[in-house]
């Protein structure tokens, strides 16, 4: 049987898989004891009026249906119907009467969700629906797949080491190569010193590497450039922004997503 485990207030509170409250053990946290909640007449009173009301047809429901005793095991205790474990808690506290009440609506809702798509089996059609559903989500996954892994292999063929963004976006169908950095610098991979375009720390090893270069002209101190240059994994980021035409593109671009040619 599964037992959830809640918290109120540091006291550990448990409902079973149908959301029935363990009242023996919270009940001891309140200096209380079930029996005595059970024997007034006020109790016993509200207990048959419920299980009258959640009868329908010939489901009739006892007392018996909404205190379940257990004994031997590893689960132990009264256990309460949450339509009475609501009651129950009144009786110990009205803040945890407020608690559990929106406890066991949380609970309820999370289960019938968790079951709302599931389809009635008993009935052929509603069955061979969802099995077709199954099988076209599968043929979806797998088609999935393989253009994904078509796109990378196609991505791979293209990329070269020593790359820069803008050589690599230029030979994608449409993408803008003069505005790339200016995109990068969006997504917080660049930025602009007075040495150009510069790898953050963020990006430095993930997506991008620096190479410099020094140039002494003649008479004046050395100059020093920096060039990000593209991981392969900044590229396989880039193309697939690409893909998902997130990328800044040409004005004149035809639509189509490819690769032109390949840059060295």
């Amino acid at each position: 049987m599964k037992i959830q485990k809640f918290f109120y207030k540091n006291i550990d509170v448990s409902f079973d898989e149908k959301n029935f409250l363990d009242a023996t053990s919270i009940a001891k946290h309140f200096d209380k004891f079930v029996k005595d909640y059970l024997k007034t007449a006020q109790t016993q009173d509200y207990i048959n009026a419920l299980a009258q009301n959640l009868s329908v047809g010939n489901i009739i429901l006892t007392a018996n249906d909404l205190v379940v005793v257990r004994q031997g095991g590893a689960i132990q205790g009264t256990w309460l119907h949450p339509k009475l474990a609501v009651n129950f808690a009144r009786w110990l506290s009205a803040d945890f009467a407020v608690w559990c009440d929106l406890k066991i609506d949380e609970l309820i809702k999370n289960h019938q969700n968790s079951t709302a798509l599931l389809p009635d089996f008993s009935d052929p059609v509603a069955a061979a629906r969802a099995w077709a559903d199954a099988k076209e989500g599968e043929q979806r996954a797998l088609l999935d797949s393989k253009q994904k892994s078509e796109q990378i292999e196609s991505m791979q063929s293209y990329f070269r080491h020593g790359m820069s963004a803008p050589q690599f976006v230029k030979g994608l169908n449409g993408a803008n190569s003069s505005q790339i950095n200016d995109f990068l610098a969006q997504k917080g991979w660049v930025y602009k010193d007075k040495y150009g375009w510069r790898v953050t720390s963020r990006a430095r090893d993930v997506y991008l590497t620096e190479e410099n270069t020094q140039v002494a002209e003649h008479g004046q101190e050395v100059r020093i450039f920096y060039k990000p240059v593209l991981l392969q994994k900044g590229a396989a980021k880039i193309y697939d922004w690409y893909m998902k035409n997130k990328l800044p593109m040409k004005a004149n671009w035809n639509g189509n997503f490819k690769q032109d040619k390949a840059v060295a």
